[in-house]
């Protein structure tokens, strides 16, 4: 009951505001607004709803980002949209540097394992990427960057249980055009762009190249462990980037209404390793600056490399009915070696490679007139991802002589194929001048077949599996390995997960600027397999688990007022989230030290909240935006079974099992998120002058683990701010950009295994792995950019 008014009253408050702004601001801003001669806001036409449409008379809450906003705001990377979309967290995962942790009103996915699926779905023009790596994507060539909050599960499928990202490149159709960029910043930051395009045949054949070569230093280094011989890998960067990203583009057009766009894009991703933060003084004293690390993993060895192509192809068959065709084929491999300990020993190491390729086929229609708008296609994927790790989990002491000591290894190999089938439609019925109703479903089966294998061997120095190397093939087990107790999982299965996702709705038009709506709607992230399942210890792990929906009830207001010259939106929503799939994880050693993990659909998370966006353009010169978002997440079930995880608080003999949801938060779900963004702008005779200053704040954050851990992020705030001249012509562009001015230390990731000492006599338990991994420091950037 005190939750349930603690929510109310603060959407109450969020509301009220919103009404008192409506309703006080035409009196007081209509007389002043037409002494002026200002401009309104910019116009934003986005395809959320699979047609073209301007985004205020979209009945969602859907986010946008235009070309002319990423350059203001130098928007590099899609991680800068923090600040402009509420309830929205996007990072780097845990110890990598391009994939993607991704979390939409506190629901996402925190675990990259190949066979995990996302909870938000990202899309590169209308393709969707079955994985997050790679998928954290530097901002190149974009139109524009689409934002779709809560479940999409009627018009995007899978895996948007939680939304949906769109990254918009450029059409090129249209004069020949050239950019090129030139970086240089703190960190010795250097990043070069080049995008253009130019009509090969006038009017018919159209070609165009973008192209980035992204790097900065490392924010850390490896140290010398002062306990520890010297080490060769001392000076080596972490947390620098080495990216190099490609796409080349060819539109053909003939006839009336024919399009034909085939692409080609690649991005090579050679960045070091990730420094986290050892958060406990436990082995060795804590490190004061966050990003510097003790190490005995390779830091330089880490990639990952992705390439692809893509068809599309669009004809107006009719004067109401376009047909849209997407074909795509997209393949991924890379490597990591993570130290889970961040020490210059041998305790908790893994590295890990991985693979995966998808095929992908869509084919649409939308149909239109008066009465109703329409969208209905079939879609067709066919992905793989497969992977290897190795755990090498600590040494044990036996009798004090170094010789003995004993150390554990464990290899986890196996794949997982998706075959994804889906039918969906979607409509909009004019009703009136006034009120239409929106009516959708869609019908979507993923087959998963999966092969999971797990083997636990043990050995003497100096036989143990060294830093750096490997050991990915069961039948090759090195010398001196024996099994402790060797094969634990060894099968393949297949299994069939059928949604139905409908989508229902009213949007009603007070006037052309006022707009309000209801919508009901049904997202699903796919069930799959635990590919680090045991399962000799836990034999359930062979049949999988469900999939996960949630059933999302919005109610929205949008606005624009004065000219346009205002905007305001404001949503509340209520999205009970069941079947959630929780990894569960317990250290057990039934005969050797074993991370016993299970993926359960034990969990009923609440996810309710209320968000305003809003937007203010008082004069020609000055552009105001502020985005709140409140979010009151929590989980009402999160049973654990006593026969697999006897240590769980509360198994005691005769208990099946427990529910500890007072026990557990959400991860990634702050009460509050609010960002402020103030943009002025001079004219000079030899061009304009630009100045911005933003902030982004939230409140509290878990981004490890549900039960309390010193990886919980207090409340932190982020000043960001820029200042650009740009010659009349637009030709030229100067800018100075820094982020994070005050230098705030601030965890987006990591892990913990426990406090320090659960057992002392035994070093792969508690305190060995508690790592923060942070948001970058403070940078600053100045740049020169051509354009014709």
């Amino acid at each position: 009951m005190h939750r349930y008014a603690h929510f109310v009253n603060w959407v109450a408050v969020l509301g009220c505001t919103v009404l008192m702004l409506l309703f006080v601001a035409p009196s007081y801003g209509q007389s002043a607004l037409n002494d002026q001669t200002s401009s309104g806001l910019q116009e934003v036409v986005v395809t959320a709803r699979r047609r073209a449409e301007n985004l205020q008379d979209v009945p969602l809450t859907v986010s946008a980002v235009t070309a002319e906003t990423i350059q203001n705001q130098n928007i590099t990377n899609i991680e800068d949209l923090n600040s402009f979309v509420p309830n929205l967290k996007i990072s780097q995962d845990r110890a990598t540097s391009s994939t993607i942790n991704i979390y939409i009103r506190g629901v996402g996915q925190s675990d990259p394992l190949w066979g995990f699926d996302p909870g938000v779905g990202v899309y590169i023009d209308d393709v969707y990427l079955a994985r997050p790596q790679a998928a954290l994507l530097d901002v190149l060539d974009v139109d524009r960057l689409e934002v779709l909050s809560g479940p999409q599960g009627t018009l995007y499928g899978k895996n948007t249980i939680a939304g949906a990202l769109k990254y918009v490149t450029r059409d090129i159709t249209g004069p020949a055009t050239l950019t090129a960029s030139a970086t240089a910043g703190n960190f010795n930051e250097r990043d070069y762009k080049l995008s253009g395009s130019l009509p090969v045949i006038p009017d018919h054949v159209y070609f165009g190249v973008s192209a980035g070569y992204l790097r900065h230093g490392g924010y850390g280094e490896v140290l010398q462990q002062p306990d520890q011989p010297p080490s060769p890998l001392v000076g080596g960067q972490v947390s620098n980037k080495d990216i190099l990203v490609g796409r080349a583009n060819l539109t053909i057009t003939w006839g009336e209404s024919s399009k034909l766009k085939l692409v080609a894009d690649d991005i090579l991703d050679n960045s070091n390793a990730s420094g986290g933060q050892r958060l406990n003084n436990y082995l060795v004293p804590q490190l004061s600056d966050p990003f510097d690390v003790y190490n005995d993993m390779p830091v330089n060895r880490d990639f990952f490399h992705r390439d692809g192509y893509s068809a599309t192809y669009t004809q107006t068959l009719t004067p109401v009915l376009d047909l849209k065709i997407v074909g795509a084929y997209y393949e991924g491999h890379g490597q990591q070696f993570i130290n889970f300990a961040e020490v210059d020993q041998n305790l908790f190491e893994v590295p890990g490679a991985y693979r995966d390729h998808q095929a992908s086929g869509e084919a649409q229609l939308t149909f239109h007139n008066d009465l109703v708008k329409a969208v209905g296609g079939l879609f067709y994927m066919d992905s793989t991802a497969c992977g290897d790790y190795n755990a090498s989990i600590g040494s044990l002491t036996l009798l004090g002589i170094p010789a003995f000591d004993l150390y554990i290894t464990e290899l986890v190999n196996g794949c997982v194929r998706t075959k994804s089938s889906a039918v969906y439609g979607d409509t909009a019925w004019k009703l009136t001048d006034q009120l239409n109703f929106d009516l959708g479903v869609r019908w979507n089966e993923d087959k998963k077949t999966a092969t999971v294998y797990q083997a636990d061997y043990a050995s003497f120095a100096p036989t143990q599996l060294l830093p750096g190397d490997t050991f990915f093939d069961p039948n090759q087990v090195p010398a001196g390995f024996f099994p402790d107790p060797g094969v634990v999982t060894d099968y393949t299965n297949t299994r069939a997960f059928v949604n139905v996702t409908p989508r229902i709705g009213f949007d009603y038009h007070f006037t052309p600027h006022v707009m309000s709506y209801f919508t009901y709607s049904r997202g699903f992230k796919s069930g799959g397999f635990d590919m680090r399942g045991n399962a000799t210890l836990y034999p359930g792990t062979e049949n999988g688990y469900n999939s996960e929906t949630a059933d999302n009830y919005e109610l929205g207001l949008k606005s624009t007022w004065f000219e346009d010259t205002l905007l305001l939106n404001f949503t509340v929503f209520y999205d009970p989230y069941k079947n959630a799939q929780i990894g569960v994880q317990e250290f057990v050693d039934p005969a050797a030290p074993t991370n016993l993990t299970a993926v359960l659909n034990a969990g009923k998370q609440i996810n309710r909240g209320a968000e305003l966006q809003s937007a203010w353009r008082p004069t020609q010169h000055l552009t105001l935006a502020l985005n709140t978002g409140y979010l009151d997440s929590y989980y009402e079930d999160y049973l654990v079974p006593c026969n697999v995880f006897t240590a769980a608080p509360g198994c005691t003999p005769g208990v099946g099992s427990v529910n500890l949801a007072n026990e557990n938060r959400p991860l990634n779900a702050p009460s509050w998120t609010v960002s402020g963004n103030a943009v002025y702008t001079w004219d000079f005779q030899p061009g304009t002058v630009l100045a911005r200053v933003g902030y982004d704040w939230r409140s509290f954050t878990k981004v490890a683990n549900t039960t309390p851990s010193v990886t919980d992020q207090p409340a932190y705030g982020l000043l960001n701010a820029g200042l650009a001249f740009t010659t009349h012509d637009n030709a030229w562009r100067f800018s100075f950009d820094a982020k994070n001015l005050t230098n705030k230390y601030y965890r987006v990731a990591g892990y913990d295994f426990g406090d320090a000492p659960i057992a002392p006599a035994n070093s792969y338990i508690g305190g060995i792995s508690q790592i923060g991994f942070y948001g970058p420091p403070r940078t600053w950037t100045v740049t020169a950019q051509y354009h014709f």
